[in-house]
């Protein structure tokens, strides 16, 4: 592409210049005319009869500033997205609901999502009819660029107006369905708990821990919440967890210089993170490692999170006491580059820094430094290192023959020195936006950490920004605000905003007994109710009903990066039944489980947090739950379960049943053995340690779908399932199916469901 960006002084600015968002002010001095989401852009749109381009993104997006450059930054692309489209930037965490449907439509579309988010949408009702992520700028590999796209788009506007816009309210039926329609109550207990515990150690990573097979893999705090509350007590459970948390905190995905946890690693062993830092990641898994070293008392987990939170009282805390919102990859457009180290380098600084030379060379052996480069990257030339921990402390001074208090006094020593070298290179920038659903996960993660390793310090860290958010960005009469930036607040919060402030109110109680945070959490809970619910139907809202500029308004059950504003609420419900020790709330624990009680059949792990406070239900309440009925067949989406005989005891000797498995039509199920890591074949386990379970797999056929080239099957198969106890077996013992469904054009989530089998020890009475 021949036209080249111009520098900013040659620029004038477009209509972003006024936000406050730092994303938005990044792209104030594209060429571009950039709009801010608003009645300004869609009346424009109209009067001018064109397609709206809106790109979503957010400050410290990596791809989002690689896609600026290319394309944003560059004439050419800027003069043809003027001319024939209104183009409309926003931040994502601004307005999360906007976010999650076109999200929603991008994942329909394309089966995947992300950002930077390009969405082309009509201007009438704003339904979109094509989108993507992120697009490079001219054709590449087969792959159209964003100038292809665009003038394809354009002239489909101009030229076949009907096609486009039957597209549109397509793509928005399916987004409201998926995202609006509250499906019936349905009985959730026991089941469903076992059920997200048997699905998250299916796909537990003995080797690298974690709960995926990668190639990225994600830290996410809800998922081991969720098992710490509901399966602790579980030998490989537990085993499981604290092997996750050994992992993440000896890799590179966590900053063992400067502390805090990156975003997530780009490979399977946790090592080589992408490297921005998140204020909700940081938050959820302090509180994570703060419990796990009340739970074991091991230092390791007390470190961690005694550096995670001092991590963001230096780098992402305002004046005001409350709490900045993240920090970019990247620093002069390369990732990682403040955090990249030679052992050359490691050596000379800690010489410098007058450490000793036999304790320079444990150093560099502790972090993987005479192992060779771990880091490759054609922005940084040479080989380079991500600083990481070979091992846990404890086995690692073993292997060093040292104590372990001479080496965690050599490793402080050595990171306050690298740390203050790190800090004189160029920084990546930090989003200093006060986000009011963040602060109140980081205010919980303050007053977790504070309380659970006995330090006033962080719970008066966590007051300081809780008292900011009351008296500056919420009022008895008008509620709660969004966001938080140069003393303007503004955007009339969400629901996720509501739940999670609450969230930490009640751990600021928990931590001071200081009534105030109790009433505030109730008053916070009492508007949302008048906000959020939905009198009708039940169930919460995530935007309130006024909210003009969306055609569809979002109920979201489903737990991403950070938990959803329902399950938040009933878990912030259940905690506030057990202070207050009444009933008062017990009708709506009750709504709100009923509400999301379909989802949590579906995909209890997808919807942890709902699911955690499921467990603890049942631990703490179990006469809010009604239980149900023994099932002889279970029918999940697309997938009704039968098994002959539904009763079996089983004993050293091998016993089978046959289950019957029926496929909805036009839907099928992936088989187990496939060659797309990727793909979710169905698989067949237990929970139980003594019960050993085999399938016989049918032979399944080819299949070109959004999968890709796969084996499926469909219709109605049948499996011969042979069991076997090796020992005594638990009277609840289950055997679970976990399965996909896709169609010829999506993918529903993954599911996992109790076969409606009940297993008897020969041996028990």
């Amino acid at each position: 592409m021949a036209s080249e960006p111009q520098s900013v002084q040659d620029r004038t600015p477009n209509r972003l210049v006024d936000e406050t968002s730092p994303y938005l002010l990044q792209h104030a001095y594209n060429p571009i005319d950039w709009y801010p989401w608003g009645e300004e852009a869609f009346e424009a749109a109209r009067l001018q009869d064109k397609p709206i381009f809106l790109s979503i993104g957010y400050s410290t997006c990596y791809w989002c500033h690689v896609m600026e450059r290319e394309s944003f930054e560059n004439t050419e692309v800027a003069e043809f997205m003027n001319e024939h489209f209104i183009n409309i930037k926003m931040d994502r965490e601004e307005r999360p609901d906007i976010d999650d449907v076109y999200m929603t439509a991008v994942q329909l579309m394309t089966g995947s999502g992300g950002w930077p988010m390009s969405i082309f949408m009509e201007p009438d009702t704003l339904k979109p009819f094509f989108g993507g992520t992120y697009f490079p700028p001219d054709d590449r590999s087969g792959r159209p660029g964003f100038l292809t796209v665009g003038a394809r788009l354009s002239d489909a506007w101009k030229n076949q107006r009907d096609m486009v816009q039957a597209q549109a309210d397509k793509i928005a039926d399916a987004i409201i369905e998926q995202l609006s329609i509250r499906p019936a109550a349905v009985p959730v207990g026991r089941e469903e708990v076992d059920t997200a515990v048997s699905q998250l150690m299916s796909m537990y990573d003995p080797t690298h821990a974690g709960y995926s097979s990668g190639p990225n893999k994600f830290p996410m705090p809800v998922t081991l919440d969720l098992l710490m509350e509901a399966a602790w007590d579980n030998t490989d459970v537990r085993a499981s967890v604290l092997h996750t948390l050994d992992r993440m905190a000896t890799g590179g995905m966590y900053d063992q210089i400067g502390g805090g946890f990156h975003r997530y690693s780009t490979d399977v062993e946790w090592l080589v993170p992408h490297f921005e830092k998140m204020l909700y990641d940081n938050a959820m898994l302090a509180s994570v490692y703060a419990r796990a070293c009340r739970l074991t008392g091991n230092q390791f987990y007390c470190e961690i999170a005694r550096e995670t939170v001092e991590y963001v009282l230096r780098e992402l805390s305002a004046k005001n006491g409350a709490y900045l919102s993240a920090q970019d990859a990247e620093s002069n457009a390369i990732e990682g580059e403040s955090y990249i180290w030679t052992p050359e380098q490691v050596r000379e600084v800690l010489a410098e820094g007058g450490m000793d030379p036999v304790e320079i060379e444990l150093v560099i052996r502790a972090y993987g430094l005479d192992l060779g480069p771990n880091f490759q990257d054609p922005h940084h030339p040479g080989p380079k290192n991500v600083i990481h921990l070979i091992d846990r402390p404890d086995r690692l001074a073993v292997a060093l023959e040292v104590t372990e208090a001479d080496l965690s006094s050599m490793l402080l020593q050595a990171n306050e020195i690298l740390l203050r070298h790190r800090d004189l290179r160029d920084q990546p920038i930090t989003d200093d936006k006060i986000i009011a659903g963040w602060n109140g996960l980081m205010i919980s993660g303050m007053a977790d950490t504070g309380r659970l390793l006995e330090e006033d310090r962080y719970i008066s860290s966590a007051v300081n920004a809780a008292d900011f958010i009351r008296s500056s960005m919420w009022s008895d009469e008008g509620g709660l605000l969004r966001t938080s930036r140069n003393g303007q607040a503004k955007i009339a919060a969400f629901l996720e905003d509501y739940a999670m402030l609450v969230r930490g109110l009640i751990s600021v109680y928990e931590s001071t007994r200081d009534s105030q945070w109790l009433e505030f959490a109730q008053r916070l809970v009492d508007q949302a109710r008048e906000r959020f619910w939905d009198v009708e139907s039940g169930g919460w809202f995530d935007t309130q009903a006024d909210q003009s500029d969306l055609f569809v308004r979002g109920r979201g059950l489903y737990d991403g990066a950070v938990p959803s504003g329902s399950g938040s609420m009933l878990l912030n419900l259940v905690r506030l039944k057990a202070i207050y020790e009444d009933g008062r709330l017990d009708d709506d624990i009750r709504q709100a489980l009923d509400s999301a009680s379909v989802t949590m059949k579906r995909s209890p792990t997808s919807s942890a947090q709902s699911t955690q406070a499921l467990a603890r239900i049942l631990r703490d309440h179990p006469d809010l739950v009604e239980a149900p009925a023994e099932q002889k067949a279970a029918m999940s989406g697309r997938v009704l379960m039968k098994v002959d005989p539904s009763v079996i005891e089983v004993s050293m000797k091998p016993v089978t049943v046959e289950l019957i498995v029926e496929i909805e039509e036009g839907w099928h199920l992936a088989s187990p053995e496939q060659k797309d890591p990727y793909t979710i074949g169905m698989s067949i386990g237990t929970l139980e340690n003594n019960l050993e379970v085999t399938a016989l797999w049918p032979d399944a056929h080819p299949f070109t779908g959004p999968e890709g080239d796969i084996d499926v099957y469909e219709g109605t198969i049948r499996i011969p399932v042979t069991l076997v106890a090796k020992g005594s077996i638990d009277p609840e013992a289950s055997v679970m199916l976990t399965w996909q469904a896709c169609n010829d054009k999506v993918c529903d989530r993954p599911m996992t469901e109790r076969i409606p089998l009940r297993v008897v020890s020969a041996e028990s009475p």
